[in-house]
């Protein structure tokens, strides 16, 4: 399950759970709601995420769909996956959609992540 979520995000996915609270939301936040990213692990995997405005997140890879929150903390988005598992990504500047950026999770898992 580690390796899953390594990627998408780290996961095969990964990432976590940085709720997002109230009030005005970051503009790196606005970069991400309601869009989607193709991630791409360093073993080759790739998996979608789908942001929503809420906070919510779906991770959908190898015919199997995982839902998690999202937020963004200290210029890091991160993700919570199955309730408790949590990663973050450095995330200082927005993605551009096109944009394909390399990035390493706190746990330490590598991916491409390519904003649609």
């Amino acid at each position: 399950m580690n390796r899953i979520i390594a990627l998408g995000l780290g996961l095969t996915i990964g990432l976590a759970g940085c709720a997002g609270g109230g009030g005005d939301r970051p503009q790196s936040a606005a970069s991400v709601a309601g869009r989607t990213m193709q991630v791409t692990a360093a073993n080759g995997q790739v998996s979608t995420l789908s942001f929503d405005g809420g906070g919510g997140v779906r991770a959908s890879f190898g015919g199997r769909d995982v839902s998690g929150r999202w937020a963004m903390e200290k210029q890091r988005l991160c993700f919570t996956w199955a309730g408790n598992f949590r990663e973050c990504w450095p995330y200082a500047t927005p993605l551009r959609r096109g944009e394909t950026r390399a990035i390493t999770s706190d746990r330490g898992n590598v991916v491409k992540v390519r904003l649609q």
